[in-house]
């Protein structure tokens, strides 16, 4: 099953299902804590995730928190209030040891905010300038 951890390891966490879906988020929030033009988050059923140590919350807006690793930084996941049956995980925790089967992406979301300088590729996932159009 699916697995992953921050970058030092500290928070860990197992999945029971695999992600239904992959959403790559332009807004500024997202490419600040990624240090990217995007962030990209595979979501599971909330109660799928099990966590060996949980990541510190940051509440960063009255609709979503962000959780990290307060040892190395690592952004691992986000959460948003109207959808708290499922959380985000940011794919780049997860473990590539061949049990994970991302999907391709689904939407390229917060377009409004995407950085100037990036071409989004031509990937078939839908597009839409905030949370949707």
């Amino acid at each position: 099953m699916p697995s992953g951890s921050c970058a030092c390891r500290h928070i860990r966490y197992t999945a029971s299902v695999q992600p239904s879906r992959l959403v790559n988020c332009h807004c500024v929030e997202c490419r600040k804590q990624s240090g990217a033009p995007y962030l990209a988050f595979v979501d599971f059923p909330t109660d799928a995730v099990n966590w060996d140590i949980k990541p510190t919350e940051w509440r960063f807006s009255e609709t979503a928190s962000r959780f990290f690793c307060p040892r190395c930084g690592s952004t691992v996941m986000m959460t948003l209030d109207c959808e708290p049956s499922s959380v985000g995980i940011a794919v780049g925790t997860l473990d590539d040891d061949g049990s994970v089967q991302v999907p391709p992406p689904t939407s390229h979301i917060f377009l409004k905010e995407k950085a100037s300088w990036f071409q989004l590729p031509d990937d078939g996932a839908k597009r839409f300038q905030g949370w949707t159009e």
